[in-house]
């Protein structure tokens, strides 16, 4: 897994000033699987990402739920517009946490997805809570795969995610986003991405990619 490289960073067993070289030949952002965490991004490519996910999710077939901890307006409106499902989109409470009812939701409407394509749960800042833990555990055993907009670095907790997707960012968080991954990129790979890229980190695999776009 990624995360082995940050314990032997810690441990002194990697040049931590040294990153792999990431492949500029640009791909296609492949199926996603499991539960994959996202950092970096404004707040416009955020939206943007979860929408266009979204909408390839639904032209393959595929049920999706996003719920949103940072209550964008910008998201909803295009969820409305674009996806037209009435259960496609919760804006969460102020707190960023899942109440019971929504979790109910989730487990309600993903499961009924499981027999076609594996469901997708997007989820924006939504803060965690002992309770929420155990459905997205139980979701994730079920086949769901779960992206997350995380806020912060340090959210990305050791042996929760096989997958990241790093945004292009500033520089500062762009240092504390490289060392969370163990130095598998370098602070100049992200904060020089161009829009509409991303960084891919899978196991060993580090590549560039090209994030969907919403009118593909």
């Amino acid at each position: 897994m990624v995360w082995l490289y940050a314990i032997s960073a810690a441990k002194g067993m990697v040049d931590t000033d040294s990153a792999t070289p990431v492949a500029h030949a640009l791909a296609p952002l492949p199926q996603l699987i499991g539960r994959v965490a996202v950092l970096g991004g404004s707040s416009a490519e955020k939206s943007q990402l979860l929408v266009s996910l979204a909408l390839r999710q639904v032209r393959q077939q595929g049920v999706v739920l996003c719920l949103d901890g940072r209550r964008q307006k910008t998201t909803e409106v295009q969820f409305r517009l674009l996806l037209r499902g009435p259960q496609s989109y919760i804006a969460l409470p102020l707190s960023g946490e899942a109440p019971p009812e929504v979790a109910r939701i989730a487990l309600s409407m993903l499961s009924r997805g499981l027999p076609k394509q594996p469901p997708l749960l997007l989820l924006d800042a939504v803060r965690e809570t002992p309770a929420w833990e155990r459905t997205l555990a139980f979701l994730l055993k079920a086949g769901v795969v779960i992206v997350e907009l995380l806020t912060e670095a340090s959210e990305l907790v050791f042996g929760r995610y096989d997958t990241v997707l790093l945004l292009r960012a500033n520089q500062d968080a762009a240092e504390a986003y490289s060392k969370a991954v163990g130095r598998r990129v370098s602070p100049q790979d992200i904060y020089t991405l161009p829009p509409g890229e991303g960084i891919f980190i899978h196991l060993t695999r580090v590549q560039r990619v090209r994030l969907p776009a919403v009118h593909e």
